[in-house]
């Protein structure tokens, strides 16, 4: 065999061989887990839960890294940035499924350009209102606002976020007018549907404490499921509005073509992390509920999410201005 050609075969060789070994090694050095929000925020908080267990369990630091900005492209970007060897990943929340239709710039297909790990967890949308409005429930609230339109005034987190999208349904299916007034975040919603400088609040199950001792009157939520912490709160529905439904979902995302036994090594990682004894209670505590799903059914769950939002938003007329 020529010098140079054998050469080349014992480097194809020992290529071939290195794979393996690195998957097994993995991880070797710590891992950093990009966040789309600030510090404190509930993303955050669900990211810090589940990097100390992970840490442990990988037997090595998950950092996180805030990337917050741009309603998570500048997170994904950072994410699209990395090498594909396991050692960045990212929280994805299901604003992922939305962005390509909410904003013209945003070039990222959830489907197509990150490797799906894990969903972990969900959460919804709550709707309540000052005990000054004449509703006491859902249907009331809409027969109230289709006799007075504009005179209901909603808070969100934002234009385009799930807080805002979950009211822009509830609209469309019922015809009635709501005044949208967006907030930076989602804590100054419910703190001034209280006071009265608003009347309506769309909101996270988290925020749902503030409503203690009648002062805000929650009317329904929009999840599968009555939430443990609003347990005796319709859903939306059981009020028979099955289309306004708001899950926010939370998962473990990695950049496109990550090895798959990497892959598999994580994914096998954060199920044992989220089923842990007492991994539920704690994200029940944060208004959330374990919602677990392992990479294909949640490739195949964001698949589904795009295509649902790929029909609604435009329907909506909403956007997100660039």
């Amino acid at each position: 065999m020529p010098r140079r050609l054998g050469f080349l075969v014992a480097f194809v060789a020992c290529a071939l061989a290195a794979g393996p070994a690195q998957a097994d090694e993995y991880p070797a050095r710590a891992i950093r887990l990009i966040v789309s929000s600030p510090a404190g925020s509930l993303v955050d908080v669900l990211s810090r839960l589940l990097a100390q267990d992970l840490g442990t369990r990988l037997g090595q630091s998950v950092v996180i890294d805030n990337r917050a900005g741009a309603m998570t492209q500048v997170a994904v970007e950072a994410l699209i940035r990395s090498a594909a060897d396991g050692y960045t990943l990212m929280i994805g929340p299901s604003e992922l499924a939305m962005l390509p239709f909410l904003r013209k710039s945003y070039r990222y297909d959830a489907t197509k350009d990150f490797t799906p790990l894990a969903l972990f967890a969900s959460s919804w949308t709550v709707f309540a209102v000052n005990p000054k409005v004449p509703a006491h429930t859902l249907p009331e609230l809409i027969g109230y606002a289709k006799a007075h339109p504009g005179a209901i005034r909603y808070g969100s987190g934002g234009v385009g976020g799930a807080l805002h999208i979950a009211v822009e349904l509830l609209k469309m299916k019922t015809g009635i007018d709501l005044v949208h007034i967006p907030y930076r975040g989602g804590s100054q919603v419910a703190t001034d549907a209280i006071s009265g400088q608003i009347e309506m609040a769309s909101m996270g199950l988290a925020s749902t404490r503030l409503a203690d001792n009648g002062q805000l009157r929650i009317l329904a939520q929009t999840g599968p499921i009555r939430h443990p912490m609003l347990p005796d709160v319709p859903t939306t529905a059981e009020l028979g509005l099955p289309d306004v439904r708001m899950e926010t979902w939370f998962g473990v995302i990695g950049p496109a073509d990550l090895p798959p036994a990497i892959a598999e090594r994580l994914a096998q990682a954060i199920d044992a992390v989220v089923h842990e004894s007492g991994f539920g209670d704690k994200l029940l505590a944060l208004g959330c509920a374990v919602a677990w799903k392992p990479p294909e059914a949640f490739a195949a769950y964001i698949a589904d999410e795009t295509r649902r939002w790929s029909q609604i938003i435009p329907a909506l007329g909403v956007a997100i201005e660039d």
